[in-house]
């Protein structure tokens, strides 16, 4: 499974990644999740561990703007903010890309972290509204 939410802690929504999306099924369940988080009409928060992630194809990237595009038409969002751990530069090259092209629907932490150990001193955070 591409994508592994935990609701254990809701109202915040844990989400781990794999390393790979391994069919394009993969990823409409991941966006069919979220969705689904926004029909429940409660709100929310995101931690995304992008972590695992590598090589992951623009074509999802394309596909994650367009989806962020079509859920700012909804008259209210549920997310509330969303924290996206990162050490894979192509990874948060790729988030970059989405952000630019499509602002996203609440605030975004990006904690950026070269070594495993989000605790390291030296990750930087950066917000994208």
């Amino acid at each position: 499974m591409f994508a592994e939410f935990n609701y254990d802690n809701f109202p915040i929504v844990f989400v781990t990644f794999s390393e790979n999306i391994n069919s394009e099924n993969e990823f409409d369940q991941f966006l069919n999740e979220w969705l689904i988080l926004y029909h429940n009409r409660r709100d929310f928060s995101y931690i995304f561990d992008t972590r695992n992630m590598k090589n992951i194809s623009i074509k999802y990237a394309i596909k994650m703007t367009l989806f962020i595009k079509n859920l700012r038409k909804e008259p209210y969002h549920y997310l509330q903010k969303s924290l996206i751990l990162v050490n894979d530069k192509s990874i948060k090259r790729l988030l970059d890309f989405v952000f630019t092209l499509q602002s996203p629907v609440a605030p975004v932490y990006l904690w950026h972290n070269e070594n495993e150990n989000i605790n390291e001193e030296y990750g930087k955070e950066y917000l994208i509204e």
